[in-house]
């Protein structure tokens, strides 16, 4: 068996796919997709894996669309199903031309995707990923590059641990067609001018250098998944709810374990990684937390805020809704995804004669300060102390929904409701619930 294929095979047996697995193999035109989907094609007749071709037209180049044909007859020749998928790159200022086509690249794979998704990052590629890390000064996660096999995005990349030569030489035997992006020659990419000054200049000194660095990458990903496997169990110390973090139990960590469990949480919602300025600032605030304390420090398109000692994580958009007036729907669908179901209910909720003599207005609270009676023998509470009591954090309470009769506060959905308008036990009641859509 040919030597490259051979390696594919191994990494295929190493992975302990499931039989009759579905393998989404991204060809873009270029060698080493074209090598490594030749490659498995060899393999089909050994393994019951099922093979599909995609190509992914970024329409940053003018021959994209044409390129597409070359992966198309590669496909048609080797009796594999294509898929061509269009997308469109924006301007994203924070990741980049190539940061934003790679974003798109992955969702158009995920659109595509049933079990894995195969890749064909080399040896090289991973070196060069290992050279952009360091030059950005990444820690453990990012020098870890990338896996040859990753359990929870379901992506194998056969060909990590191969050579760019074996590749060629495998281009050579089969005389397998491939196109030449004349863009990979632009060196104001990073990428392009690690892979055409830098590295070439490295391994004239070091010719095993591509090697030996992935060894050295394979050490420092064991350390990070056992460094990761302990701030997992901090986490779990420190969660509260479904996604809030324990200000007083996080406090009491190291710096460097408080830093990592606030990354590994923010790594659990998909969320950009703040600087190490910026998690420098989390980190002081978190020493200081107490019952008072109002922490908001934006992350990515989040805020991370304090409330009674616990941080959460707030997603930076408007949560405000339009007024609505109430006539005698069953049902109000407000702007900000929520939702008030309006149910007639005996003995409970507002005296149905009520509803008949006022305008009913459902709105964001008009005044922190205006009060509902919410207990007979108690004096009238404000919004702010009935919103404070029922642990409601300040960036809902400015959105949240409140029934108005004539201008005045009588009900806050699924929390209070002013005992002046309830209806007695053998009364016709009416209930405002809140709900999440």
């Amino acid at each position: 068996m040919n030597e490259l294929v051979n390696f594919v095979e191994q990494s295929f047996l190493k992975q302990k796919l499931k039989k009759n697995c579905h393998l989404l193999v991204g060809v873009s035109g270029g060698i080493d997709s074209v090598v490594l989907g030749h490659a498995l094609s060899q393999l089909r007749s050994k393994y019951p894996f099922d093979l599909n071709f995609i190509y992914i037209d970024h329409q940053l180049h003018p021959d994209s669309k044409k390129w597409s044909t070359t992966v198309k007859r590669l496909a048609q020749k080797l009796s594999i199903q294509y898929i061509y998928e269009k997308v469109t790159i924006d301007q994203d200022l924070k990741l980049g031309t190539e940061g934003a086509a790679r974003k798109h690249r992955y969702l158009a794979f995920q659109k595509h995707q049933q079990d894995i998704l195969v890749l064909a990052q080399h040896e090289d590629d991973q070196l060069e990923t290992l050279l952009l890390q360091l030059a950005r000064g990444a820690g453990s996660k990012g020098l870890s590059c990338m896996p040859e096999y990753h359990e929870k995005l379901k992506i194998w990349r056969p060909l990590l641990g191969v050579s760019k030569h074996l590749i060629h030489r495998y281009q050579q035997e089969h005389k397998l067609k491939f196109i030449e992006d004349s863009s990979n020659q632009d060196n104001k990419y990073d990428r392009n001018y690690l892979r055409n000054k830098v590295i070439p200049l490295i391994k004239k000194r070091f010719p095993q250098f591509a090697t030996t660095s992935g060894r050295s990458v394979k050490h420092i990903a064991d350390a990070y998944n056992h460094q990761n496997s302990m701030h997992a169990e901090l986490y779990e110390n420190v969660l509260e709810g479904s996604n809030q973090l324990n200000g007083l139990k996080l406090k009491k960590l190291s710096d460097y374990d408080m830093g990592n469990v606030i990354r590994f949480w923010l790594n659990e919602h998909q969320v950009l990684m703040p600087s190490i300025k910026v998690l420098g600032q989390i980190i002081g605030q978190v020493k200081k937390i107490h019952s008072e304390s109002n922490i908001k420090i934006k992350v990515d398109h989040f805020y991370i805020c304090s409330f009674n000692q616990l941080l959460y994580l707030v997603k930076n958009n408007d949560a405000s809704f339009k007024k609505v007036i109430w006539t005698s729907q069953k049902k109000i669908i407000l702007d900000n995804n929520r939702m008030i179901i309006i149910k007639n209910k005996g003995g409970q909720g507002i005296h149905q004669e009520r509803l008949k003599k006022n305008t009913i207005e459902i709105d964001q609270p008009r005044n922190m300060s205006a009060k509902i009676k919410i207990h007979p023998h108690q004096p009238a509470r404000t919004l702010q102390y009935i919103f404070q009591k029922n642990k409601i954090p300040p960036w809902e309470r400015i959105n949240y929904p409140v029934v108005y009769f004539n201008n005045k506060a009588v009900t806050i959905p699924g929390i209070a409701t002013d005992i002046n308008y309830l209806c007695k036990n053998d009364e016709a009641g009416l209930s405002f619930e809140l709900r999440i859509i």
